[in-house]
Parts: C-alpha cells; structure tokens; sequence
C-alpha cells in the first residue's frame, strides 16, 4: 500500500467515524428532546391538576386575608415552573415535530388541534399565576381538560406516525 492509498483510507476511516459519531449525537439529542417533552407535559398537566384538585382546595379552608396570601404564594411558587415547562415544550415540540417525515393529513390535522390546545393550556396557565386571580379554579379545570385531550391526541399521533 503505498502513501497515497494509506491516505484514502484514513479519510474513509475518519469519514466513518465522524458519521457513527453524528449519528450517536443525533440519537442522544433525540432521546432526550423525547424526555424533556414527556417531563415537561407531567410537570404542565400534573401541576395544574394537584394545584386544581389539591392546593386550591386547601386554600379554601383558610378564610380572609390569609386565604389571598396562600393562594397569591401558591402561584407566584408555580410560575417558575410553568414558565420552565411551557419553554420545554416549544423546544421539544419543534424539534420533535421537524424530525418527522411522511405525514399525513390527518397527522397535521391531529396535530394542529393539539397544538391549539397547547396554546389554551399555555396561556392560561400564565394567567392562573397572577396575584388576586378570582378565575383561578375555573382556569385550571380547563387546563387539566385540555391537558388530558392532549395526551389523548398524543397517543393517536403516535399511532399514525407509525402505521
């Protein structure tokens, strides 16, 4: 083998290695985009529903005054997370969404209403989070309703992404 052949084929092993590199990352990047979107619809869903079904119940015990201050520390503590969730999502979304190839019209039909869906859940838990809010309750119901048609859709979007 003489240098100009040994050259060739270090290139095509590097090339090669670079590739199953790549690979590797794209599948990682992949895997995690997959996590940090379930963690953060368990984080939006489950949090509007224990603050639903678990805090604001709680807060109601309280009379007055105090019962404002709950509920106002309740959703100032939630915000943060909400915010943090509310970013996973479009990031994983997006990312999740453009990695797909070969849909149908009804995937994008699907898809678009969870999509809409996602945009009620978002802004009206920002909503939920403001001080002095009298619509809080009501707001999550709707939250919490939105968010189980949204795993609903989600599980027929995985099915006719895969037939």
């Amino acid at each position: 083998m003489n240098h100009s052949e040994s050259l060739t084929r270090q290139a095509d092993i590097a090339s090669r290695l670079a590739d199953k590199a790549s690979s590797m990352f794209m599948a990682a990047l992949a895997i995690f985009m997959r996590f940090l979107h379930i963690a953060s619809a368990i984080t939006l869903v489950g949090g509007a529903a224990a603050w639903r079904f678990a805090g604001a119940p709680a807060a109601e015990s309280v009379n007055g005054e105090t019962r404002s201050r709950v509920e106002n520390a309740f959703a100032a503590a939630w915000k943060p997370f909400a915010i943090a969730g509310i970013v996973g999502i479009l990031i994983s979304g997006i990312f999740n969404f453009l990695r797909k190839t070969g849909l149908t019209p009804a995937y994008h039909a699907i898809f678009g209403i969870k999509v809409l869906l996602a945009l009620h859940v978002f802004a009206v838990l920002i909503l939920a989070a403001r001080p002095d809010n009298s619509k809080r309750t009501r707001q999550l119901t709707g939250v919490v309703i939105s968010g189980v048609l949204i795993v609903a859709l989600s599980a027929v979007l995985r099915w006719l992404g895969q037939s």
